[in-house]
């Protein structure tokens, strides 16, 4: 199947398990010559950060609701019916606690960055925390997400994030997918 969750184009092969191994080998002869060669998890945690996509139970948790996570667009309260329906429409009547918003750091950083799970400080009190974050090759600086205060999300708006140590770093908002908005990458013909 055609899929674009690291946001390059890309397809995804389904196999039986006890064929997966000449389907390998087959795949990496085929392309060798193309320049073909794998890659990990880590790159494809910074492929699919890039693109803004997040990770249940990384990005989001228990308490987490979609419009939180800036999900609303994969929730249609329209139908007649679905588990969970009457617990967002009581939760849509009440003001958000929080909202998942893109950040970077500045171009040239060269400090400690912030890690998963610092805080966002708001006038020395807790506004928020990252969710992820990483340096990026393609932007040549470091990205992330965080949730912060809904009163926060402006694009370009600075926050403090504290670090292990207590110092604090600042970071501003950042509108998502960080690289390739428009998704040409993916709309590539191969």
């Amino acid at each position: 199947m055609r899929v674009g969750f690291v946001g390059e184009w890309g397809v995804e092969i389904h196999v039986p398990a006890e064929h997966g191994a000449a389907v390998w080998d087959a795949l990496v002869a085929a392309g060798k010559p193309h320049g073909i060669r794998p890659f990990g998890v880590e790159a494809q945690r910074l492929l699919r950060l890039e693109k803004g996509h997040i990770i249940i139970g990384q990005d989001t948790d228990g308490l987490t609701t979609p419009g939180e996570a800036a999900l609303d667009w994969a929730v249609k309260m329209d139908k007649p019916f679905f588990v969970g329906q009457r617990s967002l429409q009581i939760i849509a009547t009440k003001p958000r606690r929080q909202q998942l918003v893109g950040f970077m750091l500045a171009a040239g950083h060269t400090a400690e960055t912030p890690k998963e799970c610092h805080l966002v400080i708001e006038d020395g009190d807790i506004a928020g925390r990252v969710t992820s974050v990483a340096w990026s090759s393609a932007l040549q600086r470091y990205i992330g997400l965080a949730y912060v205060r809904p009163d926060m999300t402006e694009d370009n708006r600075k926050f403090q994030i504290r670090l292990t140590g207590g110092a604090l770093v600042t970071a501003s908002v950042a509108r998502t997918p960080f690289y390739d908005p428009e998704n040409l990458r993916q709309k590539e013909s191969a």
